[in-house]
């Protein structure tokens, strides 16, 4: 396996599994970068099971994220699902820990993986069964929106209740009453500037507001 060139690329393998597993930016971010300066603290040149180590490493920080202040996003509808997936790998082995993460969480192929921990692709595949997901659920779904190209979840609004029918009426009967007396009252007056206290017309504007060589984890 070749050596990975630069720590961008150890961080952007750490971060598809982290995020997956903690659905929060800044906490994965901070996961990724930990991960990354242990496995360069190990040697140099980095070992032949670099993502092996750092997958590893990326594992045991997010099982004990509530060491790092993480706390569950309110808008993420899979918070549920992230954590379950942390409580299982931390009675995980660390090889179940390596190739589930790897497999299931970075879709990386079983051969690979089997390759990765020396033992076979159905051995590797079977280590992953600790992270097997439901019928019809993709871990993939899991993934920083604004890396694969999804939309960030918004917080569900509630509806309004509908006014009842008694109070519909009250409302047009009053509105009658108002359309009539400006009928029998003479005409309205002009407003000039209407809010604007003599000032002058104003205009306010509001401001709207990767991976091996040849293959992203993402």
């Amino acid at each position: 396996m070749q050596n990975p060139p630069d720590d961008p690329t150890l961080e952007a393998n750490s971060y598809a599994v982290a995020f997956r597993l903690l659905g929060d930016r800044p906490a994965a971010r901070a996961v990724s970068g930990i991960a990354t300066q242990r496995l360069r603290q190990t040697r140099e040149p980095l070992p032949e099971n670099w993502l092996a180590l750092l997958t590893a490493y990326t594992v045991d920080q997010t099982v004990g994220a509530a060491a790092l202040g993480v706390r569950e996003v309110d808008s993420d509808p899979h918070a549920g699902m992230r954590a379950a997936l942390r409580r299982r790998l931390e009675r995980a082995t660390p090889e179940e820990r390596v190739a589930a993460s790897l497999i299931q969480l970075a879709g990386y192929p079983p051969d690979f993986v089997g390759h990765l921990l020396h033992t076979t692709p159905e051995h590797a595949r079977s280590l992953a069964g600790v992270l097997a997901p439901p019928p019809g659920v993709a871990y993939r779904d899991l993934g920083d929106p604004e890396i694969l190209g999804g939309a960030i979840a918004t917080p569900t609004r509630r509806r309004r209740p509908r006014p009842h029918w008694t109070t519909l009426l009250a409302v047009m009967a009053i509105l009658a009453a108002v359309l009539y007396a400006t009928q029998v009252t003479g005409p309205r007056p002009t407003l000039v500037d209407e809010g604007g206290l003599g000032s002058g017309s104003r205009t306010v504007q509001v401001d709207e507001f990767s991976g091996m060589p040849g293959r992203s984890a993402n």
